[in-house]
C-alpha cells in the first residue's frame, strides 16, 4: 500500500454539483413563491382594509343627512376605491371597488328625521 490516489474509489464532483445545483433551484423556487404569496396576502390585507373604511365613510356621512335629503341610489368616488349604493326599503345595498377587489355589503339603515 503505497502513497498517493486510491484505484478503489475514483470519484467524480459531476454527481455532487448536480446535487448542489438542483438543491440550490428547490431553494429558490420556495423562496420566490414564498415572497410572492406574502406580496399577494399585503396587498389582498389592505385592499380589504379600505374597503372597510370605504363603507364605514359612506355610512357616517349618509346616516348624517336627514331622512328626506337621503338619495335612493348612487355613486361615491374616494382616492383609494368607488362605492355605488342603492336603497331598498330599510336596507342599503353598498357595492365598493379596490383596485380589482369588490365587495358587496347589505346594510340596515337608521330612520332618524
Amino acid at each position: 500500500m503505497g502513497n498517493g490516489q486510491s484505484k478503489k474509489h475514483r470519484g467524480g464532483v459531476l454527481l455532487t454539483a448536480v446535487f448542489t445545483v438542483v438543491m440550490m433551484s428547490i431553494l429558490l423556487l420556495f423562496l420566490t413563491e414564498n415572497y410572492r404569496i406574502q406580496a399577494q396576502f399585503t396587498q389582498r390585507t389592505r385592499q380589504y382594509y379600505e374597503t372597510q373604511i370605504i363603507k364605514e365613510l359612506f355610512l357616517t356621512d349618509y346616516q348624517a343627512l336627514p331622512e328626506s335629503k337621503r338619495p335612493k341610489k348612487g355613486e361615491a368616488i374616494y382616492n383609494q376605491g368607488k362605492l355605488n349604493f342603492e336603497k331598498e326599503k330599510d336596507y342599503l345595498l353598498l357595492t365598493v371597488n379596490v383596485g380589482e377587489q369588490e365587495k358587496k355589503f347589505k346594510e340596515t339603515i337608521s330612520k332618524t328625521d
